[in-house]
């Protein structure tokens, strides 16, 4: 090592190498748990040039990183203050105890201007915040005459021009250069907000949520708290004189401001990887300090400090000046045992919490160069010089910069791929839950099937995804009914609330072709929801709340039975679910519905089934429509008049019916409809076809357009008993081949309603009229006085304007009897047993008690079961011929049943009730 040697200088080093290397955890002294502190390191001796030069040699060349150190040679320091501010000729000119002042000033912007430089490592540089606000404030003027009255106006301008260039966005856009390029190129208003406005409002905003404004009001010097504001104590600081301001408290601020910026740098958190980088401490070596010089009050007001905040400081002070003959605190030697260092700690050890600023002074006698030519010169150097390379701690791998770049790109790439899976996952949610967020409330209930289809229970208005917007419309009625109905049983509790779970056959339109079923679903929905309306707007006292919970089973009826257990997983939170309307279709899987649903325990009323084997599915299950054999029975009836009228040639019937062996519906109203014809000895002609879209296990027939093809050469009656879309393909076949030219006789059975009630569909086949079976009389629209259409009309507005004969197939009038047949049964049941609860059990016992004088006058006819508790099935039900001639609106031929007073035509087979 260059210069003189000093002896034990290697002794001075360790000490100093002890000082200066920062524990891997907590701070200094790792020796004494729960307490830290660094002491002020006084070097007493001559040469004080050498020895500094020394120190800061050892610290710059400290491994494997520099330690952080700033020389200040504070006779030269004072010097520069009294030249500079002394003169008492100079405007500028302060008092000895202000000179001070502004030398503890001058000291810390050196030291903060060294310890923030990029020399130690960008990752290291302190970052002055708070020192460099007051520091401007104290710097903004140097007089001591009183401030004009534009003062603090001209304070917090220039404050804000100061915040807004040191941040790199607005000093880009308030810059010359920009403003000119965004002239006559942004919106006038883009422009006064971007470069005026928006500023201002930051500076105001940042005032008082910015670190160094908010610590500055809370700090202990200079009384803050008086007046109470960042603008009224920075204008005592940009005047201190002028304000008669202590010049200790003046020099104690700067000082914890300066400390407190090495504080926060150094404090170590989990996301600050640049603390832990800070293995060393800083370092500031104030040498030559003297009272004269201003150094020893420095060091004095340090420790005041100190012991004001009881924080730690991450700074170690050294010191050097000549040994006094009298000093305040024992002088250690290097060679004393224990060290220096062990002495203090223990001292640290023993402290309470009245410590002066004695206590954190380490005064170490540095004994005299070693002359040239003396013997231990030598050896004394080279121990000198091993102690003098300074070793501090490595910082931690993870804290490094390849490190943490490794870890920023995992952690982006483990956040990349869990915001993936949750995107997978949110997105195949969406996809099994037909598009719905899991906050839907539809969503949990509600699924995509193995067909594209949206089938489930939907009581919130979700549409299965229907396109149409009149069933949109419809079930989001119905969701907001289900609102209100909540609404008024809260309101009146001694109205029970009740719900029904409306099934249907296709909500939505399956992938592998396009439904022509949803007009019918429509108007199944808006007879169940005028239901509801009324109840919900004339019920009594005795009449339950009604809910309707929307559900699809899929085309074809096909995820009924997974429908059927969505339901019951929803009973064991919802009691109030008592029956089931709807289920659509005499299909295979329909029967499948029927006794998942027996099998949970819930009650059924069918709209629209009538094959004769449903009653025989389920004790549970009851309809509101007539069954196939009396569709039969009415059917030869109405030929036998067609017969006398001279409108059938001869005594013959073809009957059409699909070979689909899923489709219970049509083999059996066929078989009832062949056994009725050959019993009146009309010579009968079966002819199966096979659908559009045929079940596995369909044997080979022909088409349905080739049987629509030969049906012209038929001249007896063309009976249809399959579904109405094949129908319809029969019609158009039948339509392009006989013209207008002696067309056949047609009558189709109660599906192909569902053809009849569609104004654009029917009126594809102008020249080929055809008849079919209906159950209801056919005649009734929105106009017409009663409880369904009225209600109809004030719900469906649109609906009853754009379809002059909406519902001629009857499916809402046989929705909305199905609805107020439970009504009905739960209206006796609460007046017969007020206290029963109202279970599915109770419900469907209560059923069986619609008949003679408690039975329903529907809308679709009366619905009457007979008193006999194994009849399912309404007696006598009303069932009327309708005819269709082109987009004419279908003309009602007659009608087999009671509906009011009238028995129905003449030419009606025995009434039901009397072949009991």
């Amino acid at each position: 090592m260059d210069g003189p040697v000093f002896e034990h200088g290697d002794r001075l080093f360790e000490l100093l190498g002890t000082l200066v290397r920062r524990p891997m955890r907590g701070e200094l002294p790792a020796e004494v748990p729960k307490r830290d502190g660094i002491p002020i390191l006084g070097l007493l001796g001559r040469h004080e040039d050498a020895l500094a030069l020394q120190v800061e040699q050892a610290l710059k060349a400290a491994v494997p990183q520099v330690v952080p150190n700033q020389v200040v040679d504070m006779t030269a320091k004072w010097s520069e203050v009294v030249a500079e501010r002394g003169d008492p000729a100079e405007a500028k000119c302060l008092s000895v105890e202000w000179q001070r002042a502004e030398l503890c000033r001058r000291v810390l912007v050196d030291l903060a201007a060294e310890f923030s430089s990029a020399r130690h490592g960008h990752d290291r540089r302190v970052r002055f915040r708070r020192l460099g606000l007051v520091n401007w404030l104290l710097e903004m003027t140097h007089t001591a005459d009183q401030p004009d009255s534009d003062h603090g106006q001209i304070m917090l301008r220039r404050l804000r021009d100061r915040e807004l260039e040191r941040r790199r966005l607005f000093g880009f856009m308030r810059s010359p250069s920009t403003e000119v390029a965004l002239q006559g190129h942004v919106p006038w208003w883009a422009y006064l907000l971007g470069l005026h406005l928006l500023p201002v409002f930051w500076f105001r905003v940042w005032r008082g949520v910015g670190s160094e404004y908010r610590w500055l009001l809370h700090q202990p010097y200079m009384a803050p708290a008086d007046p109470g504001t960042f603008i009224g104590f920075a204008l005592r600081l940009t005047q201190p004189r002028w304000g008669r301001e202590d010049p200790r408290q003046i020099s104690k601020l700067m000082i914890n401001a300066f400390l407190e910026d090495l504080r926060v740098a150094y404090r170590r958190r989990p996301w600050r990887r640049h603390a832990h980088r800070r293995t060393a401490y800083c370092v500031a070596f104030l040498k030559g300090v003297s009272g004269h010089n201003g150094g020893l009050e420095l060091v004095r007001l340090l420790a005041e400090v100190r012991n004001d905040t009881g924080a730690f400081d991450p700074l170690l002070l050294v010191t050097s000046r000549p040994e006094n003959p009298v000093e305040p605190v024992p002088v250690r030697e290097l060679t004393d045992d224990p060290t220096p260092y062990q002495a203090w700690c223990e001292r640290l050890r023993a402290a309470g919490g009245g410590r002066n600023t004695a206590f954190w002074q380490l005064p170490v006698r540095v004994p005299e160069p070693i002359p040239d030519g003396d013997d231990r010169r030598l050896q004394q150097g080279e121990r000198t010089t091993i102690a003098s390379r300074l070793a501090v701690p490595r910082p931690p791998l993870w804290a490094g910069r390849a490190t943490t770049v490794v870890a920023v790109t995992t952690a982006l790439a483990v956040l990349a791929v869990g915001v993936g899976i949750a995107v997978a996952g949110a997105w195949d949610w969406r996809q099994r839950h037909c598009g719905l967020g899991t906050s839907d409330p539809d969503a949990r209930t509600v699924w995509r099937a193995s067909t594209s289809e949206c089938v489930g229970v939907a009581p919130h208005g979700f549409a299965f995804g229907a396109k149409d917007p009149a069933v949109r419309k419809t079930l989001t009625i119905i969701a907001e009914q289900n609102r209100r109905a909540e609404k008024l049983h809260a309101e009146d509790p001694t109205r029970p609330i009740v719900t029904l779970v409306h099934l249907s056959a296709l909500l939505s339109t399956p992938k592998s072709g396009t439904s022509q079923t949803l007009s019918y679903a429509r108007e199944q929905l808006q007879g169940v929801a005028s239901a509801q309306q009324r109840l919900l707007g004339t019920g009594g006292g005795d009449d339950p709340v009604l809910r309707i919970y929307p559900a699809s089973a899929g085309a074809g009826m096909k995820f009924g039975a997974d429908a059927a257990r969505m339901i019951e997983r929803m009973m064991r939170s919802d009691s109030t679910i008592v029956g089931v309307t709807g289920l659509d279709q005499s299909r295979r899987a329909t029967y499948k519905t029927i006794e998942e649903l027996t099998r949970v325990g819930l009650p059924m009323v069918a709209t629209t089934l009538s094959a004769d084997s449903l009653p025989g599915v389920s004790a549970l299950y009851y309809q509101v429509s007539p069954q196939n054999r009396r569709e039969a029975q009415i059917s030869v009836a109405y030929a036998g008049h067609l017969l006398a009228a001279k409108r059938l040639k001869r005594r013959a019937v073809r009957i059409v019916y699909s070979l689909d062996p899923t489709d219970e519906y049509s083999n059996n109203l066929f078989l009832d409809v062949n056994k009725s014809f050959h019993e009146a000895h009309f010579d009968t002609d079966p002819q199966g076809y096979v659908p559009a879209q045929p079940a596995a296990g369909t044997p080979h027939g022909p088409s349905a357009l080739k049987v629509g093809e030969e049906a012209c050469r038929f001249s007896g009656l063309v009976f249809f008993a399959g579904r109405s879309e094949d129908f319809e393909t029969i019609l158009n076949a039948t339509n392009n081949t006989c013209g207008g030219s002696s067309p056949p006789v047609f009558l189709g059975g109660d599906d192909v309603a569902r053809l009849g009630a569609d104004p654009a569909r029917r009126k594809a086949f102008p020249r080929v009229p055809y008849e079919f079976l209906d159950f209801t009389v056919g005649s009734a629209s929105c106009n017409d006085p009663s409880d369904l259409y009225s209600t109809m009309k004030d719900l469906f507005p649109d609906e009853c304007r754009d379809v002059r004969d909406t519902s001629l197939d009857g499916h809402a009038a046989l929705a909305f009897d199905a609805v107020n047949l439970y009504v009905k049964a739960i209206t006796r049941l609460r007046s017969a047993a007020p206290d029963l609860p109202l279970t599915p059990s109770a419900v469907w016992h209560a059923l069986s008690g619609i008949h003679d004088d408690a039975a329903l006058a529907g809308e679709s006819g009366r619905i009457d079961f007979g008193g006999r508790v194994d009849q399912q099935v309404p007696l006598d039900k009303l069932v009327s011929i309708q005819r269709v001639e082109g987009a004419q609106r279908p003309q009602q031929m007659g009608f087999c049943g009671r509906q009011g007073k009238d028995d129905g035509a003449n030419w009606c087979p025995a009434p039901e009730k009397a072949q009991q």
